[in-house]
């Protein structure tokens, strides 16, 4: 069977040694050097040592340096361009604010979502309209806008300084450009805001710098920047020294705790600011950042207001998106690529992110814009989307990023274009590229329990959510339960007494995982102030098979099996099928799948129990729900009994199994049987649900197989109609015999 599940590899056995030697036990030690941590680093993440480097060793800094100094002496004014997500705008503000604590006139201009990414000559020509600015000062943006830059040069005549941090494109602007992915900068994966950031530490010192480093902090976590070296150091000082009133106001309303950490930016600050950008206008985050020594709360509320907005229609764009989705396209073509005349476009990354979730492909949406389509790239992580992109560029009008997240835009004429060079550098790509693992660092043992790993945690922030320390349990359950509205969530409680939950996923199964249920979970730890104990976020969870799930097998086939008369296919057609992929194969229980693993190569298969777990394209399914995802596979082989299948898609095709479970199968019905269910429903009151009438008044008289199929016959001959798992509606005026159900004549 394939493993899902793959622990993170060390980096060498000299760092493992190293931690050990500090002090570390070695699964903690492993886990460390999988993460990079080594003999060099060490400081960076155990220290209270803060590490920088010198600014001037970035290409034009001190070029830089000398224009704005020379215009801060000479009283010259300063136009500010940035952009309107979280880093671009506490960037601009990190420049505004020094510049006015330093008297220096300044104005800042953020374009909007709908004019797009990058530096605009328009919206810069329409502020010398109003007032004459010495220098054009870019922030987060301008690296890849040479010829707007050049437009902006001939026509007014002013000197532009580019500070950015993307990717470098083949033809640089022609103008001091400050960038850390040029030339040798020891560190070059800082935000727009940490280059911001310094080049107020350039001009004016590092304590200087410090004041503005929450607004640096913020727009580091909030461009998902590793929190390594220089940006580690930046977020510790900003957390240490959030002292901006306006950002407290938000933190306070976003229900933060006082002593913020990387999480609490990453998840309820930096969404806030960006969903101004998004569906609102990026003035109002701008505003609230701009004042910092008095709270701005009118513009804390309506950033909240707005992000629950944001939260609506993102749920709207996406169903949008889906219904849209052609999977057979999908699978071809290897990326997701949806475009729309209609969405909005602040919102299409956050799309693009949750549609490369749910299929483990590059996703690329877009909404049409005037001549042109707009977009957003999200990229998994064995792609290079920029590389990709520039592959594409001779028909794009724009573009810019990184490798996992790109932005452009396209002529309404080429679009198609675009779609089909992408289809032909992603499908061309090995298979492996597009399967996903999940990676752990630790296994939760007698070697290292849940306490030891939280410590841990706790010693390494500031941590990002993605950089959580994920532990592996393979633990039986005591209890689970779900939560929540709707019981949306998952409560598992294991053997070792760890409490593990998970949000929006996995609730609707808590039936199904009894106590002694063999579980084998990833999550990551986090102290809960309500249990006052250490417990576990459930990032995935794999069901093992157990001795309880044999009533529950017996059950679900029998909620759902239909008589067969149709056509099986031979056990060689079976051999030549399991060795392509999209292949899904289907048992009813446990053991007829361990029989056939003998007989047939299933390595490469994973393997799920009753719901969708896998992520890879080769699938074995135990028992499955009616809402299983049969429709992502293009084969479908279904290991039946002769005579009594579960209903299939149409691809789907039986093979007559050796089946190594009998029992599954039998059941006994009779007209006394069905008269006794009959007879309890129709004097079921109306509180009782149809489980609780069985559980209360027949459990003695027969098994809950033969209640479940007595009413499966009662439905198929329409003598009742169940509404909901409360009400049952009976029709008075059929008369017919129970010899006419075919579930009924399948079984007497």
């Amino acid at each position: 069977m394939k493993q899902r599940y793959i622990k993170r590899p060390c980096l060498d056995d000299i760092s493992v040694e190293y931690l050990i030697g500090k002090g570390f036990s070695r699964p903690l030690a492993e886990a460390l050097s999988a993460r990079g941590v080594n003999q060099h680093n060490y400081e960076q993440y155990f220290s209270q040592k803060l590490m920088f480097h010198d600014p001037f060793d970035m290409v034009n800094m001190r070029q830089a340096v000398e224009v704005i100094t020379y215009l801060m002496e000479t009283g010259g004014s300063v136009l500010i361009y940035g952009d309107y997500d979280a880093d671009g705008l506490t960037a601009s503000s990190i420049l505004s604010l020094f510049f006015t604590d330093n008297g220096v006139e300044n104005n800042v201009i953020i374009p909007t979502r709908d004019e797009g990414y990058g530096l605009h000559a328009e919206n810069v020509f329409r502020a010398f309209e109003r007032n004459y600015y010495e220098l054009i000062l870019t922030v987060d943006c301008g690296i890849s806008n040479a010829e707007e830059i050049q437009k902006i040069t001939d026509e007014l005549g002013v000197e532009v300084i580019v500070t950015d941090h993307h990717e470098l494109p083949n033809v640089l602007p022609d103008c001091l450009c400050v960038n850390p992915k040029m030339g040798e900068y020891p560190f070059p994966n800082l935000a727009g805001a940490g280059v911001a950031w310094k080049l107020v530490e350039a001009i004016a010192g590092r304590e200087t710098a410090a004041k503005y480093a929450d607004l640096a902090c913020i727009g580091t976590i909030g461009d998902l920047m590793p929190l390594t070296d220089e940006n580690r150091s930046i977020v510790k000082i900003g957390l240490e020294n959030f002292n901006h009133k306006s950002l407290r106001a938000l933190a306070e309303l976003s229900r933060c705790p006082q002593q913020l950490t990387a999480s609490d930016i990453a998840m309820r600050i930096a969404p806030r600011i960006n969903a101004a950008g998004r569906v609102g206008n990026p003035e109002s985050a701008l505003s609230l950042l701009l004042s910092r020594d008095k709270a701005d709360n009118k513009q804390a509320n309506l950033l909240m207001e707005i992000n629950e907005q944001r939260k609506q229609i993102t749920e709207d764009i996406v169903n949008d998106a889906l219904s849209i989705c052609n999977e057979t396209v999908v699978k071809k073509e290897k990326m997701v690529f949806l475009y729309s005349n209609k969405w909005q476009h602040g919102l299409l990354g956050i799309v693009a992110a949750r549609l490369k979730e749910k299929y483990n492909l590059p996703a690329i949406i877009m909404t049409k814009d005037g001549d042109n389509y707009v977009g957003s790239a999200r990229g998994i992580e064995s792609v290079d989307l920029f590389d990709a992109f520039c592959q594409c560029q001779d028909c794009l009008v724009k573009f810019g990023g990184h490798k996992a997240s790109v932005g452009f835009s396209v002529s309404v004429d080429r679009v198609e274009e675009l779609r089909c060079k992408l289809a032909s550098i992603f499908s061309s790509l090995d298979e492996s590229c597009f399967e996903k693992v999940y990676y752990y660092d630790i296994q939760l043992d007698n070697q290292c329990t849940d306490l030891d790993v939280y410590n841990l945690s706790e010693m390494m922030q500031p941590l990002l959510p993605q950089d959580k320390i994920i532990c592996r349990v393979t633990d039986s359950v005591k209890y689970a339960n779900a939560f929540g509205k709707d019981g949306a969530h998952l409560s598992v409680t294991v053997s070792s007494g760890l409490e593990t939950k998970s949000f929006f996923k996995y609730g609707q199964y808590a039936s199904l995982i009894k106590p002694e249920t063999n579980v084998d979970l990833l999550c990551s730890l986090d102290f809960d102030n309500y249990t006052k104990a250490i417990c576990g976020t459930i990032e995935h969870l794999t069901l093992q098979n157990s001795l309880c799930f044999d009533d529950l097998y017996k059950v679900n086939f029998f909620k759902n099996f239909v008589p067969y008369t149709g056509e099986y296919i031979q056990f060689s057609q079976v051999e030549k099928m399991v060795a392509q992929p999209d292949t899904l194969l289907v048992f009813d229980d446990y053991e007829t799948y361990i029989e056939y693993s003998k007989k047939l190569c299933l390595d490469s298969y994973q393997v799920d129990i009753f719901f969708e777990g896998s992520v890879s394209n080769k699938t074995v399914v135990i028992s499955p729900l009616q809402d299983y995802p049969f429709e992502k596979y293009q084969q479908i082989v279904v290991f039946a009994k002769n005579g009594m299948v579960r209903p299939m898609p149409t691809n789907a095709m039986y093979l007559q199994a050796d089946i190594a479970n009998t029992e599954l199968y039998t059941l006994q019905i009779s007209r006394d049987l069905c008269k006794i269910v009959f007879g309890a429903l129709k004097n079921k009151s109306r509180f009782e649900s149809i489980k609780g009438l069985y559980d209360k008044f027949l459990a003695t008289k027969l098994s809950y197989c033969q209640y479940v199929v007595a009413i499966r016959v009662f439905e198929q001959l329409k003598l009742i109609k169940v509404v909901d798992k409360y009400t049952v509606e009976f029709d008075s005026t059929i008369k017919t015999d129970l010899g006419n159900s075919p579930i009924f004549a399948c079984l007497v």
